[in-house]
């Protein structure tokens, strides 16, 4: 089988399906963030030779698979994973929001020929927002790629985050939640890693610098690490906190639960499901307030099921199945 895979900025998660989409057959990749004519080019004659086109998100990248398939009959799998069928209102995310993107978006959407939504809450998000047959839209969680799990790790009183800081996560991600938990503790160390971007992902210190101002002197931001200093935190960092406003899974949530860290989320989209009874869902700050007080009375244990359902192999499998059920 010949797959064209196409994304818009790398990021873990899509590496995991790189690897998946290559255990079936002959992928030819396209990075189509800061695309030119060469890139386009690229794109439609690999499009052209491929059985099967998989797209992570329904956004502008898409659109010359939309026009492939029109023309040539591609079939087309889309993971709608985030923000094109988001709608929060409150913080403007998503592009259901309103305007062209959400027409664009619904066209790419209703185009395709399968929807891959990545949780429960992203199913729901895909057909009330994406407007989407919901006979076309197939829950397959994403992957953690772990080597073990275990919890014999020697864990101190810290407080970790992990995700992008621009000027649009400070808000989704919760960044301001994070800053304003650490002035109410001072006397617990938060770490946040991640990288500093600006709102296209490009590296960009604007926002870092206006968040580092207002941040107390407990706040630690260590940027974007490799995966191996990463690990270290995980292992040695007792809670893992995300109050983020939206998220359609939390990959970095199911990664530091597989290194023994509790969580600690918001009681937004996706969170509640992916930690199951595994830690702490919050409605309001002062809850996560006095979690953290009697953090030397709390010994919560993760339960390795709970993170199972979020392996490679089940990923893999049921990619596998909705693929195969295209060629029949």
């Amino acid at each position: 089988m010949r797959i064209l895979y196409v994304i818009s900025g790398e990021t873990g998660f899509k590496k995991t399906d790189e690897k998946i989409l290559r255990s079936f057959g002959l992928v030819t990749k396209i990075d189509f963030h800061n695309y030119n004519l060469k890139k386009i080019i690229k794109y439609m004659i690999n499009g052209y030779y491929s059985d099967l086109i998989f797209i992570w998100f329904a956004s502008k990248h898409a659109i010359p698979a939309i026009i492939l398939k029109y023309f040539f009959k591609r079939k087309i799998i889309i993971v709608a994973g985030g923000y094109d069928v988001a709608k929060v209102l409150s913080i403007r995310y998503g592009n259901m929001c309103g305007g062209y993107k959400t027409y664009i978006g619904r066209w790419i959407l209703s185009r395709s020929d399968i929807v891959i939504a990545v949780s429960k809450s992203n199913y729901q998000e895909v057909i009330n927002n994406g407007l989407v047959d919901p006979c076309k839209v197939k829950l397959i969680y994403n992957a953690v790629d772990y080597d073990d799990l275990g919890d014999n790790y020697n864990k101190i009183n810290q407080v970790l985050t992990v995700g992008e800081i621009n000027e649009e996560t400070y808000l989704r991600k919760g960044i301001d939640r994070f800053i304003a938990l650490a002035r109410s503790l001072p006397e617990i160390k938060f770490l946040h890693i991640g990288k500093w971007t600006n709102r296209k992902g490009d590296p960009c210190e604007r926002t870092i610098n206006r968040v580092k101002k207002y941040a107390p002197k407990n706040v630690t931001f260590l940027g974007f690490l490799k995966k191996t200093e990463l690990i270290g935190h995980y292992k040695t960092s007792k809670y893992y906190l995300q109050l983020s406003r939206h998220e359609a899974f939390g990959v970095s949530v199911v990664e530091a639960m597989s290194y023994g860290c509790i969580p600690i989320v918001s009681n937004q989209y996706s969170l509640p499901e992916v930690i199951g009874g595994g830690g702490y869902i919050v409605k309001h700050l002062d809850h996560a307030v006095n979690i953290l007080k009697q953090s030397n009375n709390i010994n919560k244990k993760i339960d390795p099921d709970s993170i199972l359902k979020f392996s490679v192999r089940k990923r893999k499998n049921s990619l596998e199945k909705v693929i195969k059920e295209q060629y029949q």
